[in-house]
């Protein structure tokens, strides 16, 4: 009997700890890491059609290039499905360079935000034989058994040309089952898993919203059927994984599917405990405390800045009263919170940002979050940007984070943002009150407050000097 192709899910090696995860690249700020999403979907789909699957992941198993292609060697894939980020776009084109030539059998097919715009330049360059624009689509695995017709969410290499091909119709799309087992005992740390080993879990893909500097605004919004989602559940339960990251990018955009999502999470000794992302619209005290009847135990809402303009400008849509309400309702119920925040966008001067921490010290989340405006692929501030004169749009090496890449606004430099970023992590985290609420909140749990101890050493020196 023939044995069934192979397809390898890889997340290649880097300097830095590298999150390339959702067409969203980052260095990890104090090191965490999780079970990489897109790899997972695609695991998914590539098993669904039969092919055998195997796994890499080098960033969280500190794995040079050499050792990385040397296992891959080994393993003699027929197809690779790799990673690449905007973060680390020099270090990715190096390696693929390496893999194509020591590995020439496979096919590689990427996924990553530089490939949003990229991805055909790549292909040209035989760094790839196809970009991903949807990890979840059928089409990357149909291309690595030899497809070139009626594919879609794909840029590819056929025999006489390169094609680029949209994103497919459709609100349900069929996956398959993630194959958590493969990354199961890689050491991933998330700063609110209250316990190991967890799991990463996507209920939809992309996001029907139009915030101006976010990448999902551009994908093609689509939810996974429940009895899938729900077999996937059962799933984690039966390789003894009691947590997991929810990264829909919002959940509860349609109540009545979020409650459909809740009803199937398991009550009693068999509940998950998960982490989840949500809007301050999206949200109410009698949603919050279904959440957290299901084990919900952190909710990261996006509140950006406090400056009513700004808002409007990057399109969040929703109001400054609203995020006032829905912190106070997830603390009713129990739910720690997480205020994510942008400093460097468009028009807002030192005072606007300052004026911000203020708001954001007033709202009293748990935690905080504090990004830098990046022109990421596919967005609407790339394109003001490059239109403003800003950026040039061959700018392709981008960290979210601000770690190692910060970009000028129209009012402030790099080093204005970037020490107005570490300004905003002091003001927040070094408050008394914080420091001894970490502390209560956490001392049941000595896993859990060794980690968020650590984590907060690192990013206190990070954000000092």
């Amino acid at each position: 009997m023939k044995s069934p192709r192979s397809v390898l899910l890889l997340n290649p090696p880097g300097r830095l700890v590298y999150i390339r995860d959702y067409y969203c690249s980052k260095v990890s700020r104090t090191g965490y890491t999780f079970p990489p999403i897109d790899l997972l979907h695609a695991g998914a789909v590539f098993s669904k059609r039969g092919w055998r699957t195997q796994a890499i992941d080098a960033i969280v198993q500190g794995l040079s290039v050499e050792s990385t292609i040397s296992q891959i060697e080994g393993m003699a894939p027929d197809a690779i499905f790799v990673l690449v980020g905007a973060v680390s776009v020099d270090e990715d084109t190096e390696f693929l360079k390496t893999l194509r030539r020591r590995v020439p059998q496979a096919r590689l097919i990427g996924s990553g935000d530089v490939l949003r715009e990229h991805g055909r330049e790549w292909i040209e360059a035989g760094l790839l034989d196809a970009a991903a624009l949807d990890f979840s689509s059928q089409s990357a695995a149909r291309y690595a058994e030899g497809e070139t017709e009626g594919l879609h969410d794909l840029i590819y290499r056929t025999d006489d040309d390169i094609v680029a091909q949209p994103f497919g119709k459709g609100k349900v799309v069929a996956l398959g089952l993630p194959p958590h087992e493969l990354f199961r005992d890689y050491p991933y740390r998330f700063p609110f898993a209250r316990s190991r080993p967890f799991a990463s879990v996507l209920t939809d893909f992309g996001c029907p919203y139009r915030c101006s500097f976010c990448v999902m605004a551009s994908l093609h919004y689509h939810g996974r059927p429940l009895d899938e989602i729900d077999a996937e559940l059962k799933h984690l339960q039966s390789l003894g994984i009691r947590e997991f990251a929810l990264w829909d990018q919002t959940f509860a955009i349609n109540r009545a599917r979020a409650m459909d999502v809740l009803a199937l999470l398991p009550d009693g000794p068999d509940r998950f405990s998960w982490t989840c992302f949500t809007r301050p619209d999206c949200i109410d005290l009698e949603l919050a405390k279904m959440m957290a009847a299901k084990g919900c135990h952190t909710v990261i809402m996006g509140v950006e800045t406090a400056k009513p303009e700004s808002l409007d400008s990057i399109q969040k849509d929703f109001t400054t009263d609203e995020m006032r309400a829905a912190f106070p309702f997830c603390r009713e119920a129990g739910l720690e919170t997480v205020a994510t925040v942008i400093v460097g966008l468009p028009g807002e001067s030192e005072e606007d940002i300052e004026a911000t921490i203020d708001f954001i010290c007033d709202l009293d989340p748990d935690y905080l979050s504090v990004h830098t405006a990046i022109p990421r692929a596919g967005t609407t501030l790339r394109q003001e940007m490059i239109a403003d004169g800003l950026i040039s749009d061959q700018l392709a090496n981008m960290d979210q984070s601000g770690e190692v890449v910060v970009v000028s606004s129209d009012t402030l430099g790099p080093e204005t943002i970037l020490a107005l970023r570490k300004r905003f992590n002091r003001r927040f985290y070094l408050r008394p009150r914080i420091l001894f609420r970490l502390f209560r909140q956490n001392m049941s749990n000595p896993m859990r407050l060794f980690e968020q101890a650590s984590e907060g050493i690192r990013l206190i020196l990070r954000n000092t000097g």
